[in-house]
């Protein structure tokens, strides 16, 4: 075997080593490690790489069969906590017989040799301690993840859960509070392993906002379901002893004592997270009884769409406006961008493929929707499906809630110092400043380029993006050097643009359009068609020639400044950085 073939075995962290200690090899070696870095860069080997994983992952996905749903959940249930239970204790055992081996040793070694290595004594003695301070449990110190809601401001939201309490034949949580997030929980906080604690309960503005009443309700009913499952009580033991393995696989993190430890948490992990599966299954089937099959059913369809919308709103949309030092209507921002043709299809085709090709995974603590949906279509649905009027209703104002995340994350002195906006000039007044400095900030590279020559073309894309990769980063696929160019190029249009005199106008869900009289043009449309190869350079010039930006160059090479890592962007905004 040649050095050329021993070098193209080595995997990218061996081969990021050797360039860090380049100046140790032969120049013959030093030949051998910059050509293979040179191959790995190529737009070839890329490609070919992510082909043969796409292949090895769809293999994989083929050969995991469908996982079925337990029927004889209390059974089974019951004697998956048992086991669960015996693992909690097992590990206490299992750490302390390891830490009271390490501590003996320094001592049997002065007792029996009459010496004492100081090397060995430190570390046996060092893991040890560290073993036994990850057992020690931890008060839970809950803090607030939101504005409280108060029973006298919010009847109607009260209502609905003191309704569902009694449906379930539980107590009422003690404490609700609002979430900036697509998600509701319940849970017991405060106290130690579960003793001396309340319930809380935590509910996502999306969801009052997206929901309907039935959904809404099923919503609260699932989550009553942990309670009267009992789960809620077996969680607090679950988490800590999941923290305590944490802590000691972290403490004796690099020793030889570190496998047994990770060993015994991926077995943990396994199990528990099976219970939780099955748990949700079981708060399923109380929420189904109490609010409809068909409701929750829905309501599971309808986050999993908004789950992955409001990430992307509020890192594209919201977050890029705060810090500019403006306050827009963001519940109001919402409404519209769930609204947006693309973004209702790319929900859509979400929630499409997790309902016909979800798979559960061994680790998740949720089944997949294709699982739930498959059990819940066994219920029998005593309530039927109910759209009725929108959850937003029992809140109120939804901006005003919005407002009050904000407050509770940022503060209310730091919010109040921000400038209402409308959507409708958000595009002229913080998405055009954002793109000249970006475009500012990236000169050198896109002196590279005018608006006319920006080459088209995957592979084109690739190599031109090969030069925003850093040299510490090996890990960066075509697909992100493709973003990285795609990114950057419409941005630099983007600022030629606005120095001709066009316009930026944008909306909630839709992309950055730039207008100027009846002229229109996406710019990260017109680049995407590029690096695609839909568009061929000759029609991109001949475009450019009819815009009134041929010859313009996209920024200067002879500016100073070091080109820093840019994150790609493929959401429907894509004019700023995440």
């Amino acid at each position: 075997m040649t050095a050329e073939e021993i070098w193209r075995r080595k995997s990218d962290e061996d081969l990021g080593a050797a360039v860090e200690r380049l100046e140790e090899y032969t120049e013959e070696g030093r030949r051998i490690i910059r050509a293979e870095l040179e191959r790995r860069s190529s737009p070839d080997y890329l490609i070919e790489q992510e082909v043969s994983e796409n292949q090895i992952l769809e293999e994989m996905r083929k050969s995991v069969p469908a996982r079925p749903i337990q029927r004889h959940h209390t059974t089974w249930l019951v004697q998956r906590a048992a086991l669960a239970i015996a693992l909690m204790i097992g590990f206490y055992i299992f750490a302390l017989v390891i830490a009271f081996v390490l501590l003996s040793i320094p001592l049997a070694e002065w007792t029996y040799l009459h010496r004492l290595d100081l090397r060995i004594a430190v570390a046996c003695i060092g893991v040890g301690l560290a073993v036994l301070w990850a057992l020690v449990p931890r008060i839970d110190t809950f803090e607030p993840p939101g504005p409280r809601l108060d029973d006298s401001e919010y009847p109607h939201l009260f209502r609905v859960i003191r309704d569902v309490a009694a449906s379930t034949s539980q107590a009422e949580p003690a404490e609700v509070y609002l979430l900036n997030e697509v998600n509701a929980w319940v849970a017991h906080r405060g106290g130690a392993m579960g003793f001396g604690s309340r319930r809380v309960m935590g509910i996502g503005l999306p969801l009052l906002q997206a929901l309907s009443l039935g959904e809404f309700k099923a919503i609260i009913a699932h989550e009553f379901g942990h309670y009267s499952s009992g789960d809620v009580k077996l969680g607090p033991w679950v988490y800590k002893t999941r923290g305590a393995i944490g802590r000691a696989i972290a403490g004796v993190h690099g020793t030889f004592i570190e496998a047994p430890f990770q060993w015994y948490g991926r077995q943990f992990l396994k199990l528990t997270h099976a219970v939780s599966r099955q748990q949700e299954f079981i708060a399923d089937q109380v929420a189904a009884r109490v609010a409809g099959a068909a409701n929750l059913a829905n309501a599971l369809r309808r986050v999993t769409a908004l789950t992955p919308a409001y990430s992307s709103y509020l890192h594209e949309e919201v977050l890029p406006v705060l810090e500019a030092g403006f306050l827009p209507p963001i519940a109001g921002g919402f409404d519209e961008f769930l609204r947006a043709d693309s973004i209702a299809e790319a929900s859509q085709r979400f929630v499409n493929i997790a309902e016909t090709d979800g798979r559960t995974d061994l680790f998740d603590t949720h089944p997949s929707l294709r699982d739930r949906l498959t059990a819940l279509s066994q219920a029998e649905d005593v309530c039927g499906s109910s759209a009725g009027e929108p959850a937003r209703v029992l809140v109120g104002d939804v901006d005003k809630q919005a407002r009050s995340l904000v407050e509770f994350a940022w503060g209310r002195e730091t919010v109040g110092r921000l400038k209402p906006i409308a959507w409708n000039v958000v595009g002229e007044t913080v998405f055009a400043s954002h793109w000249r400095a970006t475009a500012k900030n990236y000169s050198k590279w896109l002196g590279q380029f005018s608006a006319d020559t920006v080459p088209s073309g995957q592979h084109a894309f690739i190599h031109i993006g090969s030069g925003l990769v850093r040299s510490d980063e090996l890990d960066v696929n075509s697909g992100d050097r493709i973003a990285r160019a795609t990114y950057l190029l419409a941005v630099g249009i983007g600022a030629v643009l606005l120095d001709q005199g066009w316009k930026a106008h944008t909306r909630p869900g839709m992309p950055v359009q730039f207008v100027r009289g009846s002229d229109t043009i996406e710019p990260f449309a017109a680049v995407r068609a590029l690096a695609e190869g839909v568009t061929a350079s000759d029609a991109w010039r001949a475009e450019c020639q009819a815009l009134g930006i041929a010859g313009r160059p996209l920024g200067d090479p002879a500016a100073g400044g070091r080109t820093p890592k840019i994150p790609p962007t493929s959401g429907t905004r894509q004019g700023l950085p995440h």
